[in-house]
C-alpha cells in the first residue's frame, strides 16, 4: 500500500462528499416526490369519499321518498279495500233482504190465494207433513 499524500486524500474525500450529496440531493428529490404523489392521492381519495357519500344520500333520500310513496299507496289501498267490503257487505245484506222480502211476499200472497179456494198450504215439520194453521184476519 502506498501512502496517499494529504492533497490526495483531501481531493478523494471533496469526491465522496460530492458524490454523498449528489446521492441525498436525489434521495431528497424522490422523498418529495413521493410526498407530493402521496398528497395527490389523499386528495383524490378524499374527493372519492365526498362523492361517494353525496351519491349514497342522494340515493337513499330517493330510496326514502320510493317507500314513502308505496307506504301511501298500500294505506290508500287499505282505505279502498275497505270501503269495498263495505259496500259489498250492504249490497249482499240488501239483497238477502230483498229475496227474503220477495219470498214472504210471494208466499203470503200464494197462501192467501189457496186458502181463499180451500186448499191449505203445507209446511214441512220433524220429518212429517202437516197443514199450516195460521189464522189471519181477513183482508179488507
Amino acid at each position: 500500500m502506498t501512502d496517499l499524500s494529504r492533497d490526495e486524500l483531501r481531493a478523494h474525500l471533496s469526491a465522496v462528499e460530492a458524490q454523498v450529496r449528489a446521492a441525498l440531493r436525489i434521495v431528497a428529490a424522490e422523498s418529495k416526490a413521493t410526498q407530493q404523489a402521496h398528497n395527490a392521492l389523499r386528495a383524490y381519495l378524499s374527493a372519492a369519499l365526498l362523492r361517494l357519500q353525496s351519491d349514497i344520500n342522494s340515493t337513499a333520500s330517493r330510496i326514502e321518498t320510493k317507500v314513502e310513496t308505496v307506504l301511501a299507496v298500500v294505506s290508500s289501498l287499505g282505505a279502498q279495500r275497505r270501503l269495498a267490503t263495505l259496500i259489498v257487505g250492504t249490497l249482499v245484506l240488501m239483497f238477502g233482504l230483498l229475496i227474503g222480502l220477495i219470498a214472504g211476499g210471494g208466499y203470503y200472497i200464494l197462501r192467501d190465494e189457496l186458502q181463499s179456494r180451500g186448499i191449505t198450504v203445507p209446511l214441512s215439520f220433524e220429518g212429517k207433513i202437516r197443514p199450516l194453521q195460521i189464522q189471519l184476519p181477513p183482508r179488507s
